[in-house]
């Protein structure tokens, strides 16, 4: 491609350069989501499982930033309860204190309704501060 001079070469530059950057600023946003929750069992120990009532486990939410997420058990409380934003980190934690024995499905939930969720198997806890001994 041949140019008749620098100011035309310039001038097919500069509409080039400004192309570009429509095209970056019009880009769809990346979409909102929760992606994945965990939880922790820290210092908590048993032979079946390693989650007992009454002791205090890490559940944590990845998300995007600036979203608002809450978690949600059934049959077991949450500290701070309702809904906290979003980091720029991208993850929001909260403590999970299961109440009852058997299969808990803890969820994190956007404020939109989409949600993750997982699974834990939750024992009689003896809680001793420190720790946690899951006797049965």
């Amino acid at each position: 491609m041949m140019f008749r001079s620098k100011s035309t070469f310039a001038a097919g530059l500069t509409a080039c350069g400004a192309m570009g950057a429509a095209l970056v600023l019009t880009a769809p946003a990346a979409p909102a989501a929760v992606t994945s929750v965990s939880l922790a069992s820290g210092l908590s120990f048993g032979s079946s499982t390693s989650y007992g009532t009454g002791c205090s486990y890490t559940a944590t939410a990845q998300a995007t930033p600036g979203d608002i997420v809450g978690f949600f058990d059934p049959a077991g409380t949450f500290d701070p309860g309702g809904w906290q934003t979003v980091g720029a980190s991208g993850s929001v934690t909260a403590k999970w204190t299961p109440s009852t024995t058997g299969k808990h499905n803890v969820y994190a939930v956007r404020s939109s309704g989409e949600y993750v969720s997982t699974t834990a198997t939750v024992g009689n806890g003896l809680n001793l501060g420190f720790a946690c001994v899951v006797v049965s």
